[in-house]
């Protein structure tokens, strides 16, 4: 009895054994349709991830995000609000470097995006900056949840454009540079 035990222990042990060097080689490469489902999910997300932003409203992302991403995204929208600016940003391009797709209900999609990012002040939509080439390299993931693609994350690993933001510094009692030199400065004493 006890060796009919632990020859089904060590069959369980094998078959257990077997399971996690399977699941370690599974294929992530998605099929063009899941590929084509997840990028489509991918896009649409970022287009009502700007309109949330350009609303300050990320109730937008309701039906393409989950709650955590959501309430992730109302925290930053909130850190805005706190600084008194609003962000209008239009996605301008986005290249997917990779796309895999893990036990066919996670994706994970790589991203390069190019962004025209407005910064606004919140108050007057007064124009505070503007970046009109913003790069960022992002990692999104997604679940599938009831048949549909749903963002769980967006983590953006770097951003970088030229200069960041245009804001042109103004000058004490007089008109703003041109665009990338320096203000002067006023005099010692002078206010």
């Amino acid at each position: 009895m006890v060796r009919r035990n632990l020859s089904a222990l060590s069959a369980l042990l094998l078959l257990a054994g077997a399971a996690v060097v399977i699941t370690g080689c599974e294929n992530t490469e998605p099929s063009p349709e899941v590929r084509k489902e997840v990028v489509s999910a991918v896009r649409i997300y970022l287009d009502r991830l700007a309109q949330a932003y350009s609303e300050m409203d990320a109730t937008l992302l309701e039906g393409y995000a989950t709650e955590g991403e959501i309430r992730d995204t109302q925290a930053l929208l909130h850190k805005l609000r706190a600084s008194g600016d609003r962000v209008e940003a239009s996605l301008l391009r986005m290249d997917v470097l990779d796309v895999q797709v893990f036990r066919v209900v996670n994706a994970t999609v790589t991203l390069l995006e190019v962004w025209d990012v407005m910064r606004l002040d919140y108050y007057t939509g007064k124009e505070k900056g503007h970046n009109p080439n913003t790069i960022q390299h992002s990692i999104i993931q997604l679940r599938k949840i009831d048949g549909k693609w749903m963002v769980t994350a967006r983590r953006v690993q770097e951003t970088n454009g030229p200069g960041r933001w245009k804001v042109a510094t103004p000058v004490p009692g007089g008109e703003a540079p041109a665009e990338g030199t320096a203000a002067p400065t006023a005099p010692a004493g002078a206010e």
